[in-house]
Parts: C-alpha cells; sequence; structure tokens
C-alpha cells in the first residue's frame, strides 16, 4: 500500500497498473440459471410489455425479477430486447443514456447507417442531445424492449430523463427491474392504461412451480409439504430455496425462516473451509467477478476452482455472460459478505478494494478502479490510477463518475502532492472554478519540478492548464501549454492507459489555440473532421474537443479570407455535431460564429443573425469566452449595418468583457478594427475625432486592415488626400486578402469620385474582380460611398456571374432619368438623421441617438430635405432609398 502524500516511482506504477486489457458488457441477457423453473404465469405478464409503454417489476431482493425476465427475453419469437444492468455510475445521466445506447446498438435494433448508430454521448447532456436521440429512437424500424436491471439505482436525473421517453409514442418499450417503485411520473401513462405491474404477489412462486423447483433439487415434495412451504415462505423464491436447503434439518430450517441473511451466514459462510471463506468475503467487493479477478482479489486461492464449486452448488452465485466467466453473487449473499469482511478483517477489505483498484485500471476500467481506489484509503493509490486512467474520462459520459469519487478524497487532512493537487484542479475546473483550478496547478508544477519524474502528470497537468487557460479566455496560454502537453506526451518513457486521450486533447487544444492566436497552419496539416468514426471507438469521448478545434479552425479560414473553406470545414463541423447531438455545446460556437461571418460577408444579414443566435445559445459545457468575443463583434457590425448604432457601440464594449482580463484574441484584432469602424460610421462621430479612432491603432499596428479603416474614416471626415495614401498600394498587394484589397480599391474609387474626377471605374472594376472568387459583397454596401454606388451599380449593370447578380439584387434600382447622388454630398451628421428617419423616431429621441440639441435636428432636415429635393420625411426616405442611401 502506497503510503499517503508520497509518489511511486513511475516505473512501479507501470508495473502495478500495467497493460490494458477489455471488461464484460452489461448489455447482455443474463443466462439461464442452473435449476431454474419456468415461469409461464409471469411471461403471460411480461407478454405485455411489447403493448404498453412501461412494465414495472418492483419487488425486494430475492423474488427473481432478473432470473423471471431474462427467461422472457430469451424466448424465441417475442419482441427484440435490449438489456441494460445499471451500476451505481450510471446515476448521472450522460453514463446512463451512452449505456442505453450501446444496449440498443448490441441488440441489434440499430441498422447500419441509422442516425442512432452516430449519436455520442459527451461529459454533458444538452437538451438537443437528448431530443436527438429520442427522435432517432423513433425513426427504428421495429418496437424493441429496453430492459433496465437493477432500476433504483438510477439517480434523480436519469428518472427525470426516462420521464422524457415516457411522454412520447415511440417504438420503444421500457421494462424495469427495482426493488422499489422508481419516482416516476406515472400517473397519467396509468390512467392510459399504458403501464403494466409486477409485484411480489405476481413473482411469488406457486404450488407447481415449487414442486418443480424441489424436484430439480432432488426432494420431490407432496402436495402438503408444498402448501405448508408456501405459507411459511409466502412464495418467496429465495425463501424456498432457503428452506429446501434446509430441508433435512430442523433447527437449519428455522434460521432459513426467521432471517435470509443468518442463513446464508452460517450455512454458505461457516460451512466453508479457512480458504473458501476468505475467498469468498474478499471477491465480494465487486458486482462481479471473473477468476483472473479473484485470484487478484484473494491471492494464493485456487480461483478458479472454486468459482466453478460456488457456481455450481450455490443458488446464490449466478453465470452473468454466455460464457460463463463472470459471476454475479446474489444480492442479499454480497451485502452480507460485504458487511462480515468489513467487521472481521477492515485491513483485508482495504487491500482487496486496493487489489480491485489496480485489476480494473489494467483493463482501462477507469470508474471502476477509482471507485475502489477511494474505497481503499490508499491516496497515492488514488492518484495513480486518476492520473493514469481515470482523467480520460473528464471528456466522457462517466465524468460524474469520477467527479463524484474525488469527492470523497479527504484533501484538507492530507499533505499535497502532485496528483491530488490535480484532483483538486478537476474539481475546481468541473465546478466552474477555471482560476481555482489555475491556482491547483500553479501548486502542482512547483511539486513536480522536473517532468522527467512523473511524465504522466507532467501531461495531465498541461492538458488541465490548457483547459483552465481556454475558460477564461487566455488563448496565448491556451496555445503555450498545450503545445507543452504534447511535447511532454512524446517524452513518456512508458504507456499508461490514457495517454493516447490525453494526446488527442492536447492536441485539438493546441490546434485551437494556434487558430485563435492567429498562427499559420501547417501545409500538412489535416482537413478531416472530428473524431475517428464510430461511437465506440477507444477516442470518441474526446471527440467533442476535437470538434471544437475544427471550429476555430473553420473561423481561421474566414479571418485569412478563405470564406470557401471555412464554410465547407464549418458546416461539416455544423454536420458532424448535428449528427451526434452535439450542436448546443460551446464547442460548436466558432463554426456557428464562421458561418455567420461568411453570410455578413455576402449581405446575408437576417441568415448571420440566426447563426449568431445559435452561437450564443451554444452554452453546454465549459465556458469558451473566445466565440463569445466573436459573436459581439459580429453584433456590432450586423447593428451598424442596420443603422442602430446604439447596438452597434453597445456590443463593440461588450466584446472585451467575455476575456477580460485576458486581451482579446489576436485572430479577432482585424474584426474588432472593422467593428470599431463601422460603429463609428453608424454613429456619425464628429469628422474631427471621426479620423483618431483608429489612427493611433494604424500607426503602432499599420496591418491592411487597420489602414483600411483609417482611410475610410479619413474618407468620411473629407480628408480625401490622407484617405488615399492610407490605403495607396493596398489595392495591388499580392500579400493582403481579397477583403482588404477590395475595401482599399473602393476607397480609392470613392476618392476619385468626391475630387470629381471621373475616372473611378478602374478602381471599381479591381475591386469586382478580387471580391468575385469569395463572392465578397458586402464591401460594396459598407465602404462604397454614396457617391461611388452609381460607379458600381453601373459596372454591374451587364456582367455576368454570382457576385454581380447579388450586387444588382442588393444596390437600388438607378432611375436613368433621375440624378445618380444628391444635388449636394451629405455630412456624416445629415447621414446619421436620414438613417434615423424609417425608424420613425421623433426628433427628440434622434438628437439623444446623437447626442445633439432638438434644434441642431431640426437644422440637419432642412438641410437634408434640400439636397435630396424632397420636402417632407416621407419622401427623404424614399429618395434615400433609391440613391442607395438607406438600405
Amino acid at each position: 500500500m502506497a503510503t499517503v502524500g508520497t509518489r511511486s516511482a513511475p516505473e512501479d506504477r507501470a508495473r502495478r497498473l500495467g497493460a490494458s486489457g477489455p471488461l464484460r458488457a452489461r448489455t447482455e441477457v443474463p443466462p439461464q440459471a442452473p435449476g431454474a423453473v419456468a415461469r409461464p404465469r409471469v411471461e403471460r405478464h411480461l407478454a405485455e410489455a411489447g403493448r404498453r409503454r412501461l412494465t414495472l417489476v418492483s419487488a425486494g431482493p430475492g423474488w427473481g425479477k432478473t432470473t423471471a425476465v431474462a427467461a422472457w427475453a430469451r424466448a424465441a419469437g417475442g419482441p427484440r430486447v435490449a438489456w441494460l444492468t445499471l451500476e451505481a455510475a450510471d446515476g448521472a445521466p450522460t453514463a446512463f443514456w451512452a449505456d442505453v445506447l450501446t444496449a440498443l446498438r448490441r441488440s441489434g435494433a440499430v441498422p447500419p447507417g441509422h442516425p442512432l448508430g452516430a449519436v455520442s454521448v459527451p461529459s454533458r447532456l444538452s437538451p438537443d442531445l437528448v431530443r436527438r436521440i429520442l427522435l432517432a429512437v423513433d425513426l427504428l424500424p421495429e418496437p424493441v424492449v429496453l430492459v433496465l436491471d437493477d432500476f433504483h439505482l438510477a439517480g434523480p436525473e436519469v428518472l427525470e430523463t426516462v420521464d422524457d421517453v415516457l411522454r412520447y409514442q415511440l417504438p420503444l418499450h421500457l421494462v424495469t427491474l427495482t426493488r422499489f417503485d422508481p419516482a416516476l411520473s406515472l400517473q397519467r401513462l396509468r390512467a392510459q392504461g399504458e403501464v403494466a405491474e409486477l409485484g411480489a404477489a405476481d413473482l411469488a412462486l406457486d404450488a407447481a412451480e415449487t414442486g418443480t423447483l424441489a424436484a430439480g433439487t432432488g426432494q420431490p415434495l407432496t402436495a402438503e409439504d408444498v402448501d405448508r412451504l408456501l405459507a411459511e415462505t409466502d412464495g418467496w423464491p429465495v425463501g424456498v430455496r432457503l428452506h429446501l436447503d434446509a430441508a433435512d434439518d430442523p433447527v437449519r430450517r428455522d434460521r432459513a425462516q426467521r432471517s435470509a441473511a443468518e442463513f446464508l451466514l452460517t450455512e454458505v459462510l461457516q460451512r466453508l473451509d479457512p480458504t473458501a471463506r476468505a475467498f469468498l468475503l474478499r471477491t465480494s467487493v465487486t458486482p462481479t467477478v471473473c477468476a483472473d479477478l479473484a485470484a487478484a482479489l484473494a491471492p494464493g486461492a485456487p480461483a478458479p476452482r472454486l468459482l466453478r464449486e460456488l457456481a455450481a452448488s450455490n443458488g446464490f452465485v449466478a453465470r452473468v455472460d454466455a460464457e460463463g466467466s463472470w459471476l454475479r453473487y446474489h444480492p442479499l449473499l454480497r451485502e452480507m459478505l460485504q458487511q462480515q469482511l468489513r467487521l472481521e478483517d477492515p485491513a483485508g477489505s482495504a487491500e482487496a478494494h486496493g487489489a480491485a483498484a489496480r485489476w480494473f485500471a489494467r483493463r482501462g476500467e477507469a470508474v471502476r478502479a477509482l471507485d475502489h481506489a477511494v474505497a481503499s484509503a490508499d491516496w497515492g493509490l488514488v492518484g495513480d490510477v486518476f492520473v493514469d486512467v481515470a482523467a480520460a474520462q473528464l471528456v466522457g459520459p462517466r465524468r460524474q463518475a469520477v467527479v463524484d469519487a474525488l469527492g470523497r478524497v479527504p484533501y484538507a487532512s492530507l499533505a499535497p502532492t502532485v496528483p491530488l493537487h490535480l484532483c483538486a484542479a478537476t474539481l475546481a475546473l468541473v465546478d466552474g472554478r477555471p482560476e481555482g483550478a489555475l491556482h491547483h496547478l500553479g501548486r502542482a508544477r512547483k511539486l513536480l519540478g522536473d517532468p522527467a519524474q512523473d511524465p504522466a502528470a507532467a501531461v495531465l497537468l498541461e492538458d488541465l492548464e490548457a483547459t483552465a487557460a481556454r475558460a477564461v479566455g487566455d488563448v496565448r496560454r491556451l496555445y503555450r501549454t498545450a503545445g507543452a502537453a504534447l511535447t511532454a506526451a512524446e517524452r513518456v518513457p512508458f504507456p499508461f492507459p490514457a495517454l493516447a486521450t490525453y494526446r488527442t486533447l492536447a492536441r485539438a487544444h493546441h490546434d485551437a489555440g494556434r487558430a485563435w492566436c492567429a498562427v499559420p497552419r501547417r501545409d500538412d496539416a489535416a482537413d478531416e473532421v472530428g473524431p475517428p468514426d464510430g461511437p465506440e471507438d477507444d477516442l470518441h469521448a474526446a471527440g467533442l474537443v476535437t470538434l471544437g478545434a475544427h471550429a476555430a479552425t473553420a473561423l481561421q479560414d474566414v479571418a485569412d479570407g478563405r470564406l470557401t473553406a471555412g464554410t465547407e470545414r464549418a458546416r461539416a463541423v455544423v454536420d458532424r455535431a448535428s449528427a451526434r447531438g452535439w450542436v448546443g455545446h460551446v464547442q460548436t460556437a466558432p463554426a456557428l460564429v464562421a458561418l455567420a461571418w461568411v453570410a455578413l460577408h455576402r449581405a446575408e444579414e437576417s441568415r448571420a443573425g440566426a447563426l449568431l443566435a445559435q452561437a450564443r445559445a451554444a452554452s453546454s459545457g465549459l465556458p469558451d469566452p473566445a466565440p463569445q468575443v466573436a459573436a459581439h463583434l459580429l453584433e456590432s457590425l450586423l447593428a451598424a449595418r442596420q443603422g442602430d448604432a446604439r447596438r452597434a457601440r453597445r456590443e463593440l464594449a461588450a466584446a472585451t468583457e467575455p476575456t477580460a482580463p485576458h486581451p482579446v484574441p489576436p485572430l479577432l484584432d482585424d474584426l474588432r478594427a472593422r467593428a470599431a469602424t463601422e460603429a463609428a460610421l453608424a454613429a456619425a462621430t464628429v469628422p474631427g475625432t471621426l479620423a483618431g479612432a483608429v489612427a493611433g491603432d494604424a500607426v503602432v499596428r499599420p496591418t491592411p486592415v487597420a489602414r483600411v479603416c483609417r482611410g475610410r474614416l479619413l474618407l468620411a471626415a473629407g480628408r480625401t488626400g490622407e484617405a488615399l495614401r492610407a490605403v495607396h498600394g493596398l489595392a495591388a498587394a499580392a500579400d493582403v486578402d481579397d477583403l482588404a484589397r477590395v475595401e482599399a480599391a473602393l476607397v480609392e474609387g470613392a476618392v476619385l469620385v468626391r475630387a470629381g474626377a471621373r475616372h473611378a471605374e478602374p478602381a471599381v472594376e479591381r475591386a469586382l474582380r478580387a471580391a468575385a472568387p469569395e463572392l465578397l459583397v458586402s464591401p460594396f454596401l459598407t465602404a462604397a460611398t454614396t457617391e461611388l454606388r452609381p460607379v458600381v451599380a453601373a459596372a454591374v449593370a451587364g456582367r455576368a456571374g454570382p457576385l454581380a447578380e447579388r450586387l444588382r439584387a442588393a444596390l437600388p434600382e438607378l432611375d436613368p432619368a433621375a440624378p445618380l447622388a444628391p444635388l449636394e454630398p451629405l455630412t456624416a451628421r445629415e447621414l446619421a438623421v436620414l438613417a434615423a428617419l424609417p425608424t420613425m423616431a421623433s426628433n427628440a429621441e434622434i438628437a439623444e441617438e446623437l447626442f445633439v440639441s432638438v434644434n441642431t435636428v431640426k437644422a440637419h432636415l432642412k438641410a437634408l430635405y434640400r439636397k435630396l429635393g424632397v420636402g417632407s420625411r416621407r419622401d427623404a426616405v424614399r429618395q434615400g432609398r433609391r440613391l442607395g442611401l438607406l438600405p
């Protein structure tokens, strides 16, 4: 047993945990128990299962629930049956649904290509995932019966989700085997006749069944004996069997009648030799046992022989699988054995739990291993199991079971160690306290010192820190620590079960960090989307994190001007998320934001708004502030283009909040500059102030986008010469993205038109050529000023291609006989007042929005009417739209 507060050497841990191996599933119909009798009465009751939504089999231990229902499920000609035996770890809805899906698939009820085959349960259960599962169940080609054994182990949240299933008329009929009636909402179903119920009275043995059972044990009974036996036991199957076993001794029979537990204690345990007795006690620490596990639990005992003898001679030890390699002690027997073991040999109980933890860890059974490690109170072992096996489950459906186990560790009374700090950091992360997690990770890093001392813990530490960094919006730290995790993973000198998952998570975090930090991708970067196919893949639990990395990469594609590639990648992410039921998770938000960004580029404002709403609704999982920043910036752009200056400014200000105190991700620097420019133009800031809004940024960070933004603001301020110098050379530069080149060309064209030149057409032509490949529509509606739009309209009038078609639809039709521009250019203030007219706001409201007096607004209106050649507000709106001054 490891000493509390110390860590074993890596090679010792490798020896203790060893290689992984499979463990039997709990999704097989239990085989027939030796000596079981036919139960035609019970089978007739169960035949209703295919016609009712719920069959409730409720009785205490020993009433033969599992034996009777399993016999009915194996009968030929009945409905297809999927079987799931619940365990304590199934108390969380995620684990429950993951096991239910496995049971349905393994029953053969899910044909190839069916939607239910693609659904995968991550660490959090979203409403969208439940809807996806229920819709997929409704598409099953034939009805299926789902048997849930030991349903009394289901937690309140599982009961709630089962209630959801029972609300709908689905081709899925539930049969629950439970010790007591579950807290389900059954009133309505009972009133509709949709519940079939079997209780102890229905499961009780009758005279014929009792006689058959007695004959099978070699003790044929007379009719009077049978009646007397049923009177003494009320037909309780366990009681009948105990009486038959004690039939040759009145003292033993009397003991069996008084207490089944007392009888089992004396007859099963005390009649065994010391070796077999110790073997039976120590192997009771696990719900099921096989020869190899039994040998680990009871070293030195002849495990295969003892198990065979117990299964052959004792009706309270039953086979679990068809091969007979796994055995299960009857619940009454196991409960008594565990209590006796703790009473007689508490140290031996702890040792057995520790041996079980090591055995399950070697086979990758993380939750069982961690539960047994905690039960052993060997905190060094708990740390080993968590680091080497169980932490990988944090991204899968068993996360809550891992968290529950970690919550039973008495941290305050233990000396601090690296793994204990990692456990505490995990609890803080899951609890929504990433800053607390970073504190524990910092302490763990100091204790670790040289990563070579414990390479497995070093990998997990970096992975957890990357997760915490992502949760607080520190994308630079995310990129750095994820890279450190990859490096640490490559230096691990020995394999351990969780290593592949840690490496996958590190790669996903690193790819996401690279995208948010705007680091160019490698030429050989993979373009596939999502995790390996197949929900049974060993790494599928990390698939959601991997999908999030691809979503961030799609956003980087769009930010870099690769709209088509970004769209394809983002759609693939959304399609994969939809198929697996992951749409509501935060990892899909960057893909939705990417699609919204493309929609804005292509002047599809309604679609952009809907996609941004979906992105903001994707909230299931740990926080991910970076996509929220992008969504705020795009909302600001959208508001500005709709003429809502107040909302544009509000969204722009809100964009810095999600990642504070950390800077906005570098990937969004250009987007933020464009949003600030559009918000300033929409608000029609005083011209003298306009030019300074991004002037400093253009000097400090003279990127093409910053220069374009500065040029647009200078143009709006009337400083055409400076505007032209700001964008000089950008339109023809090969290393500038298409959007910036289009905007620069349009600024040049606007300067030429405003200066009275007649040669703006070449600049517009350059803009159209640069915009065509990625279908960039929006610059011609934003960067193209009022004076330039008629030139654009004329250029696309007879032009072919998707861009020209969209621009003809987006630009207002121009009357050839009407002037192509106002009688005089409108000032920025007059344009702002014009933009407010369609809202039906009063002059006072317009004044409040523009931070001016009502008299100033009236003066602007007078000048506005004169320049547009109109005499009313309605005519001003109509003329503004005809001239392209209003959308």
